[in-house]
């Protein structure tokens, strides 16, 4: 009989308490749920303690799991953080990282940093998931976000990469047809356009004007906008070029929120790892490079 190596178990406990399942964690190791079931079964019976709690509903995690799941988190970030630093003492970094950022930012900013940091390391894999839902660093194991204007609270390291503006905006041909709003008050007798939020930012509060459209993508506003559909308000890195080639006419300055940011957000338990690390320089610089402004 084999004996079971004291190591066993461990990544499949950390992933089941993590992702709160037997599939995500399978999902997130890359094996299958009899895989995980066997090596947590296992773990428990070398242990002598049951660590989870199954039921037909959901997964609990017990006294015995919790204090085990801390002690393996501890134990497989240091063990991570040992081959990250012998990798970056050989001059190359290896490994998988997990990146997530919105759709159409991701797509246009993040995706190209991702090319070429993966052409200055051969061995380095990543995930770059594209969303435009907040996803649970934790739950959904990632290493890094990328993020938009305000952060919520969290116990994540937070790290600022570049300045970012909202400007409210619209065709000189909606203007020419409808007017120009000079205030607040005057917005509702526009056709505004409206995204994920479902209001405008202010200076002061959000501005809920009444939607003529309602779109989950930054690019098609875009689109709308410069077609002559309606108002909209945008970040600068859609609309700045448009202000210089006469596209776009930015409106209403006076309601226009304060600068907000583009940041990086990652558990503290990654702080010292290099390929986080590196790759947060990296796309700070390439953004600096890159963003209008």
């Amino acid at each position: 009989m084999v004996k079971m190596s004291r190591f066993d178990g461990l990544e499949a406990l950390v992933a089941v308490v993590e992702q709160q399942s037997l599939s995500g964690a399978a999902r997130m190791l890359g094996v299958s749920v009899a895989h995980v079931s066997r090596q947590l079964k296992a773990l428990e019976k070398r242990l002598g303690s049951q660590l989870i709690k199954r039921t037909t509903r959901q997964l609990m995690v017990t006294d015995s799991g919790e204090l085990y799941y801390q002690h393996a988190r501890a134990l497989l970030d240091g063990l991570e953080q040992a081959e990250d630093a012998v990798s970056t003492l050989e001059g190359h970094l290896q490994g998988r990282l997990r990146i997530t950022a919105s759709t159409a930012f991701g797509e246009r900013y993040v995706a190209p940093a991702v090319m070429s940091f993966l052409s200055q390391y051969p061995e380095l894999k990543i995930d770059l998931i594209l969303s435009n839902a907040n996803l649970d660093l934790v739950a959904d194991g990632i290493d890094l976000a990328i993020r938009l204007g305000k952060l919520e609270d969290s116990s994540h390291i937070a790290r600022k990469l570049a300045p970012r503006r909202l400007y409210i905006c619209a065709s000189p041909a909606y203007l020419a047809a409808h007017g120009t709003p000079q205030s607040l008050d005057e917005l509702h007798q526009h056709s505004c356009l409206l995204g994920t939020l479902g209001y405008w930012q202010g200076r002061t509060g959000p501005i809920q004007p009444d939607a003529r459209l309602r779109i989950n993508s930054g690019q098609v506003l875009l689109e709308a906008a410069l077609d002559g559909l309606g108002l909209v308000q945008l970040p600068d890195y859609y609309v700045l070029e448009h202000f210089k080639n006469g596209t776009l006419v930015e409106l209403l300055p006076q309601l226009k929120p304060r600068e907000s940011a583009v940041w990086a957000l990652y558990p503290a338990r990654l702080a010292q790892t290099p390929r986080v690390a590196r790759f947060i320089a990296h796309l700070e610089a390439h953004l600096q490079a890159v963003l209008p402004g």
